[in-house]
């Protein structure tokens, strides 16, 4: 089996693997999801939409909620 990127969604409890490399933008777009909506780390570090994201990383992406 090829390695794959790793899209972690905990909010919604799901996971997904995508080829790579890729940009997160483009993730976030086979994901079907917004960019405006989520943010994306990789560890402890907070990853950009123009970041590449290589074969065999994991990534987590996190839905923004704001409220008042």
């Amino acid at each position: 089996m090829l390695p794959m990127i790793r899209v972690r969604l905990p909010q919604k409890k799901k996971e997904m693997e995508v080829p790579g490399p890729r940009r997160v933008m483009d993730i976030l777009a086979a994901a079907g999801l917004r960019p405006a909506t989520v943010i994306v780390t990789q560890g402890k570090h907070l990853l950009t939409k123009d970041h590449r994201v290589e074969d065999g990383e994991t990534i987590d992406v996190i839905s923004v909620v704001s409220g008042g």
